[in-house]
C-alpha cells in the first residue's frame, strides 16, 4: 500500500498544476523516504533506481536535444516563421488554429511513429500559434497531446500496434477496425476544437 502513496501524490500534484520539476522531484524524494522506512531498498538501491530510470530515457533525451538543436537552426534561419506563415495563412480564429495545430502533431507523428517526440518537435510551433491567435496554452498541450495519442494509437507501424499484434497473433490492420478508444478520443478531440469546449479555456 505505501508504494501507491508517491504515485498518488505525483498525480494529486500535477492535477493541482504544481510545476512539472518540482512533482517530478518530491515523487522521487517521497519514494525514497518509503523504500528505505520499509527496508525495500537502501540509498544505493535508490540511487541505482534512479540512475537506472535515467538510462532508459537516454534514447530520448538525445531526441529532445537534437531536435530542441534543429528547431534553434530553422528557427535562426527564418524557417518557423515560413512555416507558420503557411500554417496560419488562412486562419481566421481560434478554431481553425487549433486544427492547424492538430494537423501539425499528426502529421510529424505518422512520420515519426512516436507521440513524444511529435510533441517535443511541434511544441515550439504550437506556441507561436497559441501566442499568435491567444489560444490557452492549456487547450493547446491537450491539442497536442490528443491528437498525437488518436495517429500514434491507430499508425499500423506504431510500436503499440506492432506489439498488440504480436501478442494476438494477428495483423496490425485486422485490428484497426476494432480501436474504440482512439476514435473516440480523436471524436472528442475535434468537438472540443469545433464547439470550443471548455468555455473557460477556448
Amino acid at each position: 500500500m505505501a508504494g501507491v502513496i508517491p504515485y498518488l501524490l505525483v498525480i494529486g500534484l500535477a492535477l493541482a498544476g504544481v510545476n512539472v520539476v518540482t512533482v517530478l522531484t518530491i515523487g522521487i524524494g517521497i519514494n525514497g523516504i518509503i523504500g528505505w522506512c520499509t527496508g525495500a531498498y537502501d540509498f544505493v538501491g535508490w540511487m541505482a533506481s534512479i540512475g537506472s530510470g535515467i538510462g532508459s530515457m537516454g534514447e530520448l533525451i538525445i531526441v529532445s536535444l537534437l531536435a530542441g538543436g534543429m528547431l534553434e537552426i530553422i528557427r535562426y534561419n527564418g524557417g518557423m516563421d515560413f512555416i507558420i506563415d503557411g500554417l496560419t495563412r488562412r486562419i481566421g480564429g481560434k478554431r481553425a488554429a487549433g486544427f492547424s495545430i492538430a494537423a501539425l502533431v499528426s502529421l510529424v507523428n505518422l512520420c515519426t511513429a512516436n507521440n513524444t517526440i511529435a510533441i517535443i518537435t511541434t511544441g515550439p510551433l504550437a506556441k507561436d500559434i497559441t501566442d499568435r491567435f491567444g489560444l490557452d496554452p492549456r487547450k493547446t498541450a491537450s491539442i497536442l497531446d490528443s491528437f498525437s495519442c488518436l495517429v500514434q494509437g491507430i499508425i499500423p507501424y506504431g510500436a503499440q500496434m506492432l506489439m498488440a499484434s504480436g501478442l494476438a497473433g494477428v495483423s496490425a490492420a485486422a485490428i484497426t477496425g476494432r480501436l474504440y478508444y482512439p476514435f473516440a478520443l480523436g471524436l472528442m478531440a475535434v468537438l472540443s476544437i469545433l464547439l470550443r469546449f471548455p468555455r473557460k479555456y477556448s
